[in-house]
């Protein structure tokens, strides 16, 4: 909502019993809402005295407080041509021509209230959204991200921004559907789209068609085919795959790791696969997954000292995580350390209940 500021229109001008006089009927009249009231009371003003160019802004905020955009418009035209300094008639203004859908008209509206007062919200706000209206949808996220980086908790141009920027990103990739409709760019999408719709089956058959396409030297391919049958547990699959991107790229953290848990899975030599693990925590230091199953594999190996410093690290980047707790308890408990061991319980069983009054 723009912020409704009456300004007291005999400022400057020859004292009037009577325009004064209606001037207080107004602001009693929009004091207690009675919005007709007031608005007839500043008409008969500027009846008297046609030259006030505040009352013109008034009667302008009155009828954009009743949707009634086009007089609102007319109202502070008039009162911008006899002032054209009245600044804070420019928002509503601009606002009004947008409300009817004359968005040429409110574009070099805004644009010169956002000029003339630059930390005005709404009129920065509703550039953007004009801007985005004439289709230029760059200039419309730049002027939302400008408000952004004044009021970063702006909720409307966060949405606006969001949709700008799902609209941007529609209209490139069809683009590239256009452009490259076999191309293995546009299978990878179709892939990642599948795959966030967790149709498993389906991305993979569209990252393979990427995959017959790709250019020389491209990576992470094999390494989507292969998460793909990693999250269905279909092991064997999805090593073959991992394999086949780390022949590409050895330092992929992501392939290392998952390549090691596919053989915690499996149960393959613990010393083996924690050689995998290792080699992703060198590269990625902070993955909590590949943590836990180092830590799993330590305690396979018999090493519960490493074992259990790896599982309190876990514990550190993913409080919340009450599985690790159970290990820290139950290695606690193997290790004689009872008081520990029931301490890690009680967590376990404050966040099962945290996690059961989330569900209710």
């Amino acid at each position: 909502m723009v912020a409704i500021l009456f300004v007291a229109p005999l400022c400057g001008a020859p004292q009037n019993a009577t325009v004064d006089e209606l001037y207080q009927q107004a602001r009693a009249a929009h004091a207690r809402g009675d919005l007709s009231t007031a608005i007839e009371k500043y008409k008969a003003m500027l009846k008297l005295s046609p030259d006030l160019a505040a009352a013109y802004n008034n009667l302008g905020l009155l009828y954009f407080q009743t949707r009634d955009y086009t007089t609102a418009s007319q109202s502070f035209e008039a009162g911008l041509k006899l002032d054209p300094s009245m600044s804070p008639s420019l928002v509503p203004l601009g606002i009004s021509y947008f409300e009817l859908g004359d968005y040429g008209r409110a574009r070099p509206v805004l644009e010169r209230a956002v000029r003339a007062m630059p930390d005005d919200e709404q009129a920065q706000l509703f550039l953007g959204l004009t801007l985005a209206k004439t289709g230029d949808s760059e200039s419309a996220a730049t002027a939302l991200q400008a408000l952004l980086k004044k009021n970063p908790k702006h909720l409307e141009a966060l949405y606006h921004l969001g949709k700008i920027y799902m609209a941007l990103a529609q209209e490139t990739l069809q683009r590239l559907e256009t452009e490259g409709p076999d191309s293995y760019l546009t299978h990878f999408i179709a892939g990642e789209a599948q795959e966030q719709m967790e149709h498993y089956d389906a991305a993979v058959a569209q990252y393979k068609l990427a995959l017959e396409r790709q250019p020389p030297g491209f990576a992470g391919l094999h390494y989507k085919v292969g998460n793909m049958y990693w999250l269905q547990g279909k092991w064997a699959e999805a090593k073959t795959e991992f394999d086949l991107e780390l022949k590409t790229n050895p330092n992929n953290c992501m392939a290392l790791w998952k390549t090691g848990n596919v053989m915690l899975q499996t149960k393959e030599d613990p010393a083996k696969a924690s050689e995998f693990v290792d080699r992703a925590l060198e590269i990625c230091p902070n993955v909590p997954q590949a943590i836990l199953d180092q830590a799993r594999l330590a305690a396979e190996m018999g090493r519960d000292e490493r074992a259990l410093e790896l599982y309190k690290r876990v514990a550190q980047l993913s409080p919340e995580e009450s599985s690790v707790h159970y290990q820290l308890a139950r290695l606690y408990r193997k290790l004689g350390k009872v008081e520990e061991s029931n301490a890690e319980l009680k967590i376990v069983r404050e966040l099962k209940a945290k996690e059961d009054n989330a569900r209710h």
